[in-house]
């Protein structure tokens, strides 16, 4: 499934360059300090992963894996920056590995994607983009609804984006973002649709009667045909960092989440939460974000992430 777009991830090493740059000029210094791991050094190697936004979680199980490689260690060579980046690299590619990264599609059915997050998460852009990946490498007809009924302007957003890549748009006049998605599932059905993404007001997980409203989409969903949502994707801000780990709970506790989605990850040094985003709360990255063209909304591939994120090879 979209291996054009998968050849793209190559280039991801470029966008990830300040996150890089980060995490391996605090491991740089520690090692300038000190040749003979001890505790305070482990103390101080994870530090600097909780300082590029890693949680305390996920950064315990790294040094875990560390400490563990240093007991094993059979060869000659040297315990430096080189010998702990690739610990991190390989853990992190491990952490982030699941058997759910692609995109699940209905067989034979109208697939139904929701797609939720906060206020200027770039949840808009996500659906053009992601919109237009799958219409053009699966060549499956795509529709995307407007249930963003707070801000007209959303919903002009979101057509201006449908019309830029071609595919279907339905809005209707309601004010109920259960309606339009109830009228929209009517509508994909009628024009033989095999993908409908629904696009969600921007929220904060601690607005209960707006979480409700979102559990309410996907009750009509459910209601309608019978199942879930085959994907129901949250949106979160790369460069909100630790930040945004703090929604996802709240958002799991109202929707069955299927993975999540993060964007600019080209514009922050703090990255390493993406793992603990994952990891911590047992979720599968389905795409990043990295950049402003329709090519850079990319299918996550943890080892090539991990990669990137310290470009040892």
């Amino acid at each position: 499934m979209f291996k054009k777009a998968k050849s793209l991830f190559s280039f991801v090493k470029d966008k990830l360059v300040k996150t890089r740059e980060s995490i391996t000029e605090s491991i740089t210094q520690v090692f300038k300090k000190k040749i003979v791991i001890d505790d305070d050094v482990l103390d101080q190697l994870q530090e600097t992963l909780i300082l590029s936004d890693v949680s305390y979680n996920s950064s315990e199980r790294i040094i875990a894996k560390f400490k563990q490689d240093l007991k094993n260690k059979e060869t000659d060579k040297e315990v430096n920056k080189e010998f702990f980046l690739e610990t991190l690299q390989e853990e992190i590619s491990i952490m982030l590995k699941r058997n759910d990264l692609d995109l699940n599609f209905e067989e034979n059915a109208l697939s139904i994607f929701i797609v939720s997050g906060v206020n200027g998460s770039g949840k808009t852009t996500t659906i053009g983009k992601l919109s237009h990946m799958i219409a053009t490498e699966t060549g499956k007809k795509v529709m995307i609804a407007a249930a963003d009924t707070f801000r007209a302007a959303a919903i002009s957003q979101l057509e201006v984006w449908a019309k830029r890549v071609g595919v279907e748009f339905f809005t209707n006049d309601s004010k109920d973002p259960g309606s339009v998605v109830y009228s929209a599932i009517e509508e994909a059905k009628r024009k033989n649709i095999d993908v409908l993404i629904v696009d969600t007001a921007g929220r904060l997980g601690t607005n209960n009667e707006l979480m409700m409203e979102l559990s309410k989409i996907e009750t009509v969903v459910g209601k309608q045909t019978g199942k879930r949502p085959v994907e129901n994707l949250l949106v979160l801000d790369g460069t909100s960092g630790q930040n945004a780990l703090s929604q996802i709970e709240k958002f799991k506790e109202s929707i069955n989440l299927t993975g999540i989605v993060i964007t600019k990850l080209d514009s922050t040094s703090k990255a390493g939460f993406a793992i603990s985003a994952s990891y911590d709360h047992d979720l599968p990255i389905k795409f990043i974000g990295v950049g402003e063209s329709l090519e850079d909304l990319l299918p996550f591939e943890p080892e090539d992430f991990a990669k990137a994120l310290f470009d040892l090879h």
